[in-house]
């Protein structure tokens, strides 16, 4: 059996975007893996896709799971840090497929932290504010 070549090369992606989903470098390799797999999903056959749909559930509970093991160990990460694990998480949005239930919050939980630096040294009343608008994005989300 001769594996389409986006499936191919959407493992090699998704492999280096495990190691490296801390770098820039990996999150390229995560947006272009899910891209590949995005066009398997559409264009390949039942097998392929089948193979697609398990390579997606694999890379990203392994990856979100890294991100939630952080984050939770570490309650000071900085703004650079968070801001990127942010955009690894968002990358899984352009993704039609379920991820652990744990993603939904984790995000919330990483704004909140960014909502949290970026008003450092704000008044308490324009902060407040900005963490309502979050949780009534979070509540329509639902």
């Amino acid at each position: 059996m001769v594996e389409p070549a986006q499936l191919v090369e959407a493992r090699q992606h998704l492999s280096r975007a495990e190691s490296g989903y801390a770098t820039d470098d990996g999150l390229l390799h995560l947006e272009e893996g899910l891209a590949l797999l995005d066009e398997v999903a559409l264009d390949s056959e039942a097998k392929y896709r089948t193979i697609a749909a398990n390579l997606l559930s694999t890379y990203s509970t392994r990856i979100c799971a890294s991100i939630k093991t952080l984050v939770e160990s570490d309650p000071g990460l900085p703004e650079p840090q968070l801001e990127h694990l942010f955009k690894v998480l968002l990358a899984f949005d352009s993704i039609s497929s379920k991820l652990p239930a744990y993603v939904r919050s984790l995000k919330i939980d990483v704004a909140r932290r960014l909502i949290d630096l970026y008003y450092e040294g704000y008044p308490a009343e324009q902060k407040q504010k900005v963490l309502e608008q979050l949780t009534g994005i979070a509540s329509d989300d639902v």
